[in-house]
């Protein structure tokens, strides 16, 4: 995990510990028989708080994780498109097969190195488009003759649209992806109410109340955190990584090699 992780975590349990700390305090502004009077009515309460509260962020987090899944997925699904285009340029003559050889590998270049870091800011890059354009074009222009032509022609027709499938649905995650504001908020009071209804039972011994506190605290914000870090699949300290891509153009660029040698 990287620091950051390391330090978000460290300031989850550092809240949770300050969170114990206050049961300390609370014990001596509000007598434990005040309290004690009260334990039937409130766990009542708590326990629909605490249910609905459990479901709904429960549901928070499998959401963005199963996002954040599905797009690390979909960026395997890009560049197998882009390798079928490129094993297909090298079934062309010249100089069609350099010219969508080179297509193909500017534009898997352009979004590792130009178009990746513009996605945590919800932005795509026009230069990818343009090239992603190039491509599209060149390929859906040529007239295969022979049935082999055609065979392999048509698996490229559909590689290009896969490929352009996938990156609309990238780009379109990276802009719209995240929980909603009004989520956000529901989440952080759900929180607070969950962890101060505690403070109001009187459970008998203070070490066991603070550490009842310290542990539904330290949960919650845990699942909290992994919200937030999976709030964005694209930035963050777990993002998705170019790293499809990258396997991409290294095999691109071993079948250049071969081919020159």
């Amino acid at each position: 995990m990287p620091v950051l992780g390391f330090a978000l975590l460290l300031g989850v349990a550092v809240a949770a510990t300050v969170a114990a700390g206050a049961v300390y305090v609370l014990a001596r502004i509000i007598p434990a028989d005040s309290r004690r009077r009260h334990n039937d009515v409130l766990g009542f309460v708590y326990a629909e708080i605490g249910v609905i509260y459990a479901v709904v962020l429960a549901m928070v987090v499998v959401g963005v994780w199963d996002t954040h899944s599905r797009e690390h997925a979909n960026t395997y699904t890009e560049t197998d498109a882009l390798l079928q285009i490129s094993w297909y340029a090298r079934s062309l003559p010249q100089p069609e097969r350099t010219t969508l050889t080179r297509l193909t590998e500017s534009y898997t270049s352009t979004v590792i190195y130009k178009e990746w870091p513009m996605l945590a800011q919800g932005k795509d890059s026009a230069a990818a488009w343009a090239l992603f354009t190039d491509l599209r074009e060149f390929i859906n222009v040529r007239q295969p003759e022979t049935g082999a032509d055609q065979a392999r022609y048509q698996s490229v027709l559909d590689a290009v649209g896969q490929l352009g499938n996938a990156r609309r649905e990238r780009v379109n995650e990276a802009a719209t992806a995240g929980v909603p504001a009004l989520l956000w908020a529901a989440l952080l009071v759900g929180a607070l109410m969950t962890v101060g209804f505690v403070y109001l039972f009187e459970v008998g011994s203070l070490r066991v109340h603070a550490g009842a506190v310290c542990a539904l605290a330290f949960t919650v914000g845990v699942m909290l955190l992994i919200v937030y870090q999976f709030n964005h699949p694209f930035g963050g300290t777990l993002k998705i990584k170019p790293t499809a891509f990258e396997l991409a153009i290294h095999r691109m660029q071993a079948l250049d090699a071969r081919d020159a040698g």
